[in-house]
This record gives structure tokens, sequence and C-alpha cells, in this order.
């Protein structure tokens, strides 16, 4: 099994979507599940969902700790890359944001846990 995960390490403003993309192309990971995170986000945006019902689109230039790390990262056969990111930050004050992820970078540091899924194991009920 180690050899179908890895980690992604990002440097002080590295975008994490071209990492990602970068990663799964080199790698050839057609599937991949996001299963661990540590380090630092800013520059970021996030969906969430408004007590009221809705969704909000909010966006953070300072850096947050990310606390959790979910989702997937897919390779279509044609070579086009796409991720699905949900993410739980905190900032100094410890006030948590959740939502999906469309866009950040890395501050300080940041690490991805990634492990590639073999579509033979995906198993539909």
């Amino acid at each position: 099994m180690a050899g179908n995960t890895f980690v992604l390490k990002l440097g002080d403003g590295s975008d994490l979507f071209e990492g990602l993309e970068k990663l799964v192309k080199e790698n050839r990971i057609e599937y991949g599940m996001l299963v661990s995170g540590w380090g630092k986000l800013k520059e970021f945006e996030l969906i969430t969902h408004e007590t009221k019902g809705g969704v909000n689109k909010a966006s953070f230039d300072s850096a947050f700790e990310l606390n959790a790390i979910s989702g997937k990262v897919l390779l279509s056969r044609s070579g086009k890359f796409d991720a699905s990111i949900r993410v739980s930050v905190s900032s100094t004050g410890f006030t948590p944001k959740a939502g999906q992820l469309v866009k950040g970078k890395a501050a300080s540091s940041l690490e991805i846990g990634i492990r590639k899924i073999d579509f033979g194991k995906i198993i539909e009920a």
C-alpha cells in the first residue's frame, strides 16, 4: 500500500491546485483520495453553506491553520485534471471555517497526503 501513497509538500506561496495537478499527472493518478493535511493556507476561497440556506463564496488572504482535509483528485484518460476538496481551517483566534476549497496557496508550508485508488477496487452499492 505504501507505493500508492504520496505526499505533496508545498512551500510558501505555492498554489495548491497547481501542485496537485502536477503530482497527479506525473504519477498517473486517475483517482486519488486526499487522506491527510498539515500546515497553513492563505489567499484561499471557500464555498460555504449558510445557516439559513443558500451558499456563500468567501475569500481569505491571511494564513489559516489546516485542521482537516478530504476530497478526491481525478485525471481523465484525455489528461484533464479535476479536484474536489473540502477543508476545515481556523485562524489565530481559533475561528473555524469549513467548506469547498476553490483556490488556495500554501502559507509557510503545506503537506497533503494522497492515496492512489485502483478503479478495480471501487465498489458501487
